[in-house]
């Protein structure tokens, strides 16, 4: 006290130094690109040398790894053409609130999804680690090729005491870093992929008139018989809209996995029997994947959120669905996200 202060060290800046290939500066964190502190596996060089391979390695990294962020340009166009979308984690969640109060729960529920088998389409583990054991429905794009005989090996597997059905469907529909609709990168992989890669395929068969040759291969009964149904599913779509879809402000890939879901929709309506007498929960949307396996940030379009009780007509939940966004434990969630 009242004795002479010590001055402040200065924070020396090293602004040629850059980490080898190999390397990576593990000090930079308070101290910026560019101004890392001499370290083993660092060498003098430019300063655009340096950026790039900084930018290098954590693509390196990313690719490797993933990330634990959207881009902004990515969330741009999720808001744009799915408005309404939320994370995927705030769908799980306020669903379950929603059917919670009709009597659903893990013990008396079995869930079953109509998605593409497509790997990152994880969010169906997700959805099993609230409502319990999974029955998949879905093929190629998400249609529900197990058709009738597959609800009805699923409708036996219900619980006896109050027992019921939890159903969710959707296509799915990549959206890269960039923004590009149809694209996702995946852990491991540098290079951009299709997504939903059988609508793509179906999508570009279509459009360049010609047919599509493993389904004319006949291999069989089962060949390529999903992809051949996906095919003359998006090109009777493009074919009649083709002009409209060339006019419209929109992009195509959206358009067609929004027929899609249609598509899908009907199909499970029509292999759910009149008379079944246990409750059915529906939920329909559209998923949409991120960058790099990003689960947690996956986001999902909901357009359907319907109910059926005892072989009645099925009634839609989308207010129950608005209230639950509304309440404080959720709206938090959906304001940071939509930060």
């Amino acid at each position: 006290r009242g004795g002479r202060k010590e001055p402040r060290k200065k924070i020396p800046r090293y602004r040629n130094l850059c980490p080898k290939p190999e390397a990576f500066c593990s000090q930079r964190s308070t101290m910026g690109v560019g101004q890392c502190k001499p370290a083993k596996g660092f060498v003098k060089c430019e300063p655009t040398l340096m950026k790039k391979n900084v930018e290098e390695h954590r693509d390196e990294h990313v690719i490797k790894h993933g990330t634990s962020t959207v881009d902004p340009r990515a969330k741009r166009a999720i808001r744009k053409h799915f408005p309404g979308a939320h994370r995927a984690d705030i769908v799980l969640r306020t669903t379950r609130a929603v059917f919670k109060k009709y009597g659903f729960n893990e013990d008396n529920t079995l869930f079953a999804s109509s998605t593409c088998p497509d790997e990152i389409n994880c969010v169906i583990d997700d959805f099993s680690l609230i409502w319990g054991e999974h029955f998949s429905l879905g093929g190629l794009a998400g249609l529900p090729f197990t058709g009738k005989t597959g609800f009805t090996a699923f409708s036996h597997h219900v619980p006896e005491k109050d027992g019921r059905l939890l159903i969710f469907f959707a296509p799915h529909i990549g959206v890269a870093s960039d923004g590009k609709t149809g694209k996702v990168h995946r852990l491991g992989i540098k290079k951009v992929t299709s997504a939903c890669g059988s609508c793509i395929a179906a999508q570009n068969t279509a459009l360049s008139s010609k047919r599509c040759k493993p389904c004319d291969d006949y291999d069989g009964p089962i060949g390529d018989y999903q992809q051949s149904v996906v095919t003359e599913i998006v090109s009777d779509f493009i074919q009649e809209n083709q002009s409209r879809l060339a006019k419209v402000e929109g992009d195509m890939n959206v358009k067609v996995t929004e027929n899609l879901y249609e598509r899908i929709k009907e199909e499970i309506l029509k292999i759910i029997p009149d008379d079944f007498k246990k409750p059915i929960g529906l939920i329909g949307g559209i998923l949409i994947n991120t960058d790099y396996g990003n689960r947690q940030h996956d986001y999902i379009l909901i357009k359907d959120l319907l109910i059926r009780k005892k072989n009645k007509k099925f009634v839609s939940l989308e207010t129950e669905l608005e209230n639950a966004l509304d309440e404080p434990r959720f709206s938090r969630l959906v304001y940071h996200d939509a930060a």
